[in-house]
Order: C-alpha cells, then sequence, then structure tokens
C-alpha cells in the first residue's frame, strides 16, 4: 500500500542512525514479537519457540534450512488465516536445487520498500528523478509513484537477445543501470565501442544484485561502464539484507533482520569471523522464518563504516556454501576461484563448472574469441590446477554460453558428488 510505504521512508532512513545500544533493544522486541506469533500461529513452529532475555538466547532455536523447508508443506510455515493471494510472493532461483516460495505480509513488504529507499540514497549517486534501467528475466510491474516521474523503473527483459538490450538501453539512456552480474558482463561483450561510449555519456551508476560479486568482477564492471558499483544483497524468502553504502560498506538493513555467522558446528561467531550466514526477518508475519540458513559464507566487520550508519557491513566471501566442488583429499574448490579465473585469464569470457557423481570436474569454458580456443582452455587448466594447488580431476570443454537458473542467474558450480 503506497500511503504507508511512503510514511515508512523517514523511519527507515532514520534508523540507520543512532546508538547501537538502542538497535540491539528494537532487535530484541522485534525478534520476541515475530517469535511470539511463529509460537501462537505458524504451524511449523507452534508451542516451540521461547521468549528472549536477550539477542544471544536466539541461538537457543533450531536453525532452519532449505532441505527442510523443502521436505515440508509451504502451508507449515504460513501463519493461521493469512490469505496467501494477498500476499506478495516470489519464489527462489533455485541456485543450490531447492526452489522455495516466500510469502511476504503487505505490512512487511511495504517497509522492505520503504528502506530500499535509503539502498539507492546510500549510493550518493542517485536521485529519484534519475532514470533508472533494470536488467531482469521478467517483467516487473509499474507503480503509482512513477506517474509523477519519480523511481522510475524500464526493465529491460533479459530474456531477448542481448542486441535488443543494447537498443533498449541506448534508447532509455539511463542514469542508472541494475542487473545480475552474468548480465552485466554479457553487456559489456554485445556493445560496441561507440555505443559502450554513447551509454558512459549518461551513466551514473551501476548496482549489481543477486550474485557473488568478487574484487575482480566489480573491477572488470567498473574499469568497463566507467562508473562506481554499488552490490545489494537479498534474498525472495527474506528481501533485503544488506546494501553498499557510498564508502563501500555493506550495510547489515538491521532494522528488519537480525544475521548471525555460524561455524561448521552451527555455534555464533564473533564478528570478524567466516561463516555461514543466518538470517531471521523479524517483521514478517506471513510466513516468518527463525534463523534461516541461507547457504552463504561471509564475515561480519568488527569494525565501524566511516559513513556514520550504525548498521554493521559484512562481505559474502565464498558465495552459497554448496557452490564447490569437493577434491580427492576433501578440500573444497568454491565458484569465486573459478569466476575469479574466468574474469582473469586471456581468451576466457565465461566458465562454468560441474562435478558429477563419481568426482570429475568438468569447466566448461566460453572464449571471448580473442585467442585459438585451443590455447584458451589450455591455459585456463594451467591457471585452475596452480590455484587449487594440484589434485583437481579436470575436463575441460568449450560452450556458447553460460547456463542459467529459471530465475535468469548464472549458475556457476553445480556438484552431485558426496564424497
Amino acid at each position: 500500500m503506497l500511503p504507508r510505504e511512503i510514511a515508512y521512508v523517514p523511519l527507515a532512513l532514520a534508523r540507520q542512525y543512532g546508538s547501537r545500544a538502542g538497535l540491539r533493544r528494537h532487535q530484541l522486541r522485534g525478534l520476541n514479537g515475530m517469535l511470539a506469533h511463529a509460537n501462537a500461529y505458524v504451524p511449523y513452529y507452534r508451542g516451540r519457540l521461547p521468549r528472549l532475555a536477550t539477542l544471544e538466547d536466539l541461538a537457543s532455536v533450531p536453525l532452519l534450512t532449505k532441505v527442510i523447508m523443502r521436505a515440508t508443506p509451504n502451508r507449515e510455515f504460513v501463519a493461521d488465516g493469512v490469505d496467501t493471494d494477498a500476499c506478495v510472493s516470489f519464489s527462489s532461483s533455485g541456485t543450490t536445487g531447492h526452489r522455495v516460495t516466500g510469502w511476504h505480509d503487505m505490512n512487511a513488504h511495504d517497509y522492505h520498500m520503504a528502506a530500499c529507499v535509503r539502498r539507492f540514497l546510500a549510493t550518493r549517486r542517485y536521485l529519484p528523478t534519475d532514470r533508472l534501467a533494470h536488467l531482469k528475466p521478467f517483467p516487473m510491474p509499474g507503480r503509482l509513484v512513477e506517474r509523477v516521474g519519480l523511481f522510475r523503473r524500464h526493465v529491460v527483459l533479459t530474456t531477448q537477445p542481448p542486441r535488443q538490450w543494447v537498443a533498449d538501453l541506448l534508447a532509455y539512456r539511463p542514469k542508472v543501470l541494475i542487473g545480475y552480474p552474468v548480465h552485466l558482463r554479457e553487456l559489456l561483450r554485445t556493445l560496441t565501442a561507440a555505443e559502450l561510449a554513447a551509454l558512459r555519456r549518461h551513466l551514473r551508476l551501476l548496482l549489481t544484485e543477486s550474485e557473488l560479486l568478487v574484487p575482480e568482477n566489480r573491477a572488470a564492471l567498473e574499469q568497463g561502464f566507467g562508473v562506481p558499483v554499488r552490490d545489494e544483497y537479498s534474498a525472495y524468502e527474506t528481501l533485503n539484507i544488506y546494501f553498499e553504502c557510498h564508502r563501500g560498506g555493506r550495510h547489515l538493513a538491521e532494522d528488519r533482520v537480525f544475521a548471525e555467522v555460524l561455524d561448521d558446528a552451527g555455534h555464533p561467531l564473533p564478528d570478524g569471523k567466516e561463516g555461514q550466514l543466518v538470517v531471521t526477518a523479524f517483521q514478517e508475519r506471513a510466513m516468518p522464518l527463525v534463523r534461516y540458513a541461507l547457504g552463504d559464507v561471509g564475515r561480519i566487520s568488527p569494525d565501524p563504516c566511516p559513513c556514520g550508519r550504525r548498521f554493521r557491513t559484512m562481505t559474502l566471501t565464498t558465495g552459497r556454501s554448496n557452490d564447490a566442488v569437493v577434491l580427492p583429499d576433501g578440500r573444497k574448490v568454491f565458484g569465486d576461484v573459478f569466476l575469479g579465473v574466468a574474469m582473469l585469464e586471456p581468451g576466457v569470457a565465461e566458465l562454468y563448472v560441474r562435478q558429477d557423481a563419481a568426482g570429475t570436474i568438468r569447466v566448461f569454458v566460453v572464449p571471448d574469441g580473442s585467442m585459438p580456443a585451443g590455447d584458451v582452455l589450455a591455459g585456463t587448466e594451467r591457471t585452475l590446477l596452480r590455484r587449487a594447488g594440484g589434485g583437481m580431476p579436470l575436463e575441460l570443454h568449450l560452450s556458447e554460453r553460460i547456463p542459467l537458473t529459471p530465475g535468469g542467474k548464472g549458475q556457476l558450480v553445480v556438484s552431485e558428488y558426496a564424497p
């Protein structure tokens, strides 16, 4: 509901600032309200959830994984009396092999949308009157506020050929461009030098979403488009988790999300330590998910961001914890290793990896046409073996394009190997 969303904007902007102690009190109240609601009305949680005396007490609640969600009827997670047709719903793209649907009550979704305003304003390169183009695999409905020239968004469907993307973007002349990294890299390869120069004349900001943004990828996009890149991290089940400010801090949306980083045994880790990321979006009432394990790996910074926001910052370090291949000696090679090779290896436009049940790792290389294909494959194999420290049962193959998930994301690593 637009009036409520507009009313939430100043509150969401103000909550970025203030004391950490005040924020923690807000989180504890929010978590206890959500737990009481889920305890009374959500079948999966009914009668099982405690009241928290401190935020640390949340660690006593069992984790909820996507495997559990897949094995449990969706309605078990939906609160009694909720009309899902009246909710905003999203389905995950299935990059982990577990497709999950999330339903969000309108109040929680309106606050999320209001909080997204700070994502744009935090870049200090976006004005609400700017033209924004969104590379997306599905259309997005128009919003009433766009009729008065605010927060205008032109969707460029990535289901169309890349040459059509170029035509749409050159006609629209966006100041801000949003997209998955896989699509933005494809756009860079498709643009001619003259077309890129024309696009850069108006472009002021690039926003990435939905995929791990490694430093090599960020650098290539910033160099190619000639503007700063700011990242955003979200999940369909929990909505926005972090946004990046003009100082480069990736701020957790801590006024609506409580984040934990856990070790392999499921114990909370202190800020600065790397582990699996678990979140609880405590404003949700239609489908509250408590201690939801996203499958991503990262760390929360122990240091405040110099921008002055009180929300902590975090970094995703290796993408999803199951986006990895397993070597015969038990070591894991994560997707960001392969992505780094794809970004830096001469002659490589993209690559993707598939490991079969026997453990064989097949690397499919999309050449950029600048070198003989045989030389590209040989160089890629040498670099991968060096970066993995040897011992990788590799097969190298040529491919025309990285495959996409149903949600339009690049599915870099898929492993069926279970040692």
